[in-house]
């Protein structure tokens, strides 16, 4: 897993170099943008994962709001992708927009109820 994440971060710094390397220098358009973003997202996406493996390893339990957290990023890495490739379509994005705010009121719900034991 480390070492996908490796890889992906040196693909997202050499597409970044190249982008700034090459004439018209350091101009990118709004593919390439999304391009990027996605793959800084893909980055955050496993260094989470790593995170949360390691957490296991030590605690030999599972952070729930570790796990919510990779999800809401996967799913705004898919909006991008999605725009990037032009398949949002509305009846997607109303399900990706349901996702996302299920998401977001689970992971309110965890952190008020985990803030309530302390």
């Amino acid at each position: 897993m480390a070492f996908v994440v490796l890889i992906a971060t040196a693909n997202l710094v050499y597409s970044i170099f190249l982008g700034l390397a090459t004439p018209p220098f350091g101009v990118f358009d709004i593919d390439e943008l999304l391009g990027l973003f996605g793959g800084v997202f893909l980055v955050l996406i496993g260094v989470e994962l790593l995170e949360t493996f390691k957490a296991f390893k030590a605690d030999k339990s599972i952070n729930v709001l570790m796990v919510f957290m990779v999800a809401m990023i996967a799913m705004a890495r898919k909006v991008i992708i999605m725009e990037m490739n032009g398949q949002s379509d509305d009846l997607a994005l109303i399900g990706l927009s349901a996702i996302i705010l299920s998401l977001s009121v689970g992971y309110y719900l965890i952190k008020k109820s985990s803030a309530g034991e302390k």
